[in-house]
C-alpha cells in the first residue's frame, strides 16, 4: 500500500524540562509498519531528565497515516489447550494473592499455586500486570481504559468485577469491543467529554508516548479521577537494558507512531506537574522477551536492506533475556524494559 508523506515540525526542546537536545539517532525507517518518512531521535541534555523525542515530529493532523498499515488492537484468542488452563489457574492465584481478586481464584488451592507466578518467565510482576495492578474494586467501581482498543482488558477487568469503559480512536477496535458488549467510546480522552471525578481508576497502557501532549492528557486523567482515585500507565522505558544493546534498533523506538519516550524521572515530574501523587515509578520486564526479539529481527531486517520486519516467532533467547532483564533488576532499577507508573488524585 502507498501511503502518503507525512509532514513534520521542529521539536528543538524538551517538552518536560525545556532543555535542549543532542540527536542521539538519525535516519531510522519504519520497518515495523511501513510508515513513510526517515525520522530522528533526540535525547534531552539534562542528565536529570533524559526524555527521547522525535525531532522533527509528525503534525498532529497527519499522524494517523502512520497508522496505515499498523495492526488494529485485535483480540487475543483463549484457547483451552492443558498449558493454557494452567496459565490462568496461576494467574487467578496471582491476582488474589497480590491484588485481592477473590473471585479470580475462590478456595484454598490458591495459596499453593499464587507461588508459582514467579516461575514464569516474566515473573508474578507480567501476571499482575494483565489486570495493570489495579488493586480489587469495592461496590460499583468504575475504571475506565484509555486506549481500549478491541476491549480485551476491558472484558478482564469487567470479569473481575469492576464496572468499565473505553475510549478509543480505532474505529474498527471499537466496533469489536462493542460487540462484546462494552461500553468502548470511539474519541480520544480530551475529547469524550467525561463529568469531573468520575472514575475511581485510570489506566493507560502504552498510550502516552503516541500522543503530543502527554501534559494535558495527565491533566485531564487528573480531572475525571474521584478523590483518591488511582492512575495506572505503562509505557516503554528509554533507560532500558535492550535499548542500551540494541541502540537505534530497539523495538521501543518505532519511529513515528512513539512521540516521545519516558523514563523514571521524567515521568515522575510530569506526574508532579499534573498534580497526581506518585505510589510507584518502576521499570519491569514482562515484555523483554517480545522487545529483545522483535529488536533482534529489526537489526536483522535493516542489515539486510529489507523493507520490513517477518513476523515473530518468540525463540528461546528471548525468554533467556527476559530472565536475564529479571536477575538484572535486582542491582539496576532502570533496566526493564516496561516502565509502570502508579499515581493517586489526592483525596
Amino acid at each position: 500500500m502507498l501511503l502518503e508523506s507525512i509532514r513534520t515540525r521542529p521539536c528543538p526542546a524538551c517538552f518536560v524540562c525545556g532543555s535542549g537536545g543532542d540527536t542521539i539517532y538519525r535516519d531510522l525507517d519504519d520497518v515495523l509498519f511501513g510508515a513513510p518518512g526517515s525520522w530522528s531521535v533526540s535525547r534531552c541534555r539534562n542528565a536529570r531528565c533524559g526524555l527521547l523525542w522525535l525531532d522533527p515530529q509528525p503534525v498532529e493532523e497527519d499522524l494517523g497515516r502512520a497508522y496505515a498499515n499498523y495492526y488494529t488492537h485485535t483480540s487475543q484468542g483463549g484457547g483451552s489447550s492443558l498449558p493454557r488452563r494452567a496459565f490462568r489457574q496461576v494467574k487467578a492465584a496471582v491476582l488474589r494473592a497480590r491484588l485481592g481478586y477473590q473471585g479470580a481464584a475462590p478456595g484454598f488451592a490458591w495459596r499453593l499455586t499464587a507461588p508459582l507466578g514467579h516461575l514464569y518467565p516474566g515473573g508474578a510482576e507480567a501476571l499482575a500486570a494483565t489486570a495493570m495492578f489495579v488493586r480489587a474494586p469495592g461496590r460499583e467501581s468504575s475504571l475506565l481504559d484509555v486506549g481500549c482498543g478491541a476491549g480485551d482488558f476491558m472484558a478482564a477487568m469487567r470479569g473481575l468485577g469492576w464496572q468499565v469503559t473505553g475510549v478509543e480512536t480505532d474505529p474498527r477496535a471499537v466496533e469489536r469491543a462493542r460487540g462484546r458488549g462494552l461500553d468502548a467510546r470511539h474519541t480520544g480522552l480530551e475529547q469524550a467529554g467525561f463529568d469531573d471525578a468520575s472514575f475511581d481508576t485510570v489506566t493507560m497502557a502504552h498510550v502516552i508516548e503516541h500522543v503530543h501532549d502527554p501534559a494535558r492528557l495527565l491533566a485531564e486523567c487528573r480531572r475525571i479521577l474521584k478523590p483518591g482515585g488511582t492512575l495506572v500507565i505503562l509505557t516503554p522505558n528509554s533507560a532500558s537494558w535492550d535499548h542500551r544493546h540494541f541502540g537505534r534498533d530497539w523495538r521501543g523506538l518505532e519511529p513515528p507512531r512513539h512521540i516521545r519516550i519516558h523514563n523514571r524521572s521524567n515521568l515522575r515530574r510530569m506526574l508532579d506537574t499534573a498534580g497526581l501523587e506518585a505510589v510507584r515509578v518502576a521499570t519491569l520486564a514482562i515484555n523483554a522477551n517480545a522487545v529483545w526479539t522483535r529488536s533482534a529481527e529489526i537489526r536483522r531486517a535493516r542489515s539486510a536492506g529489507a523493507a520490513h520486519v517477518a513476523a515473530s516467532r518468540m525463540p528461546l533467547g528471548g525468554v533467556a533475556s527476559q530472565l536475564a532483564e529479571r536477575m538484572r533488576l535486582r542491582i539496576d532499577p532502570d533496566a526493564g524494559e516496561d516502565l509502570l507508573a502508579i499515581a493517586t488524585r489526592a483525596a
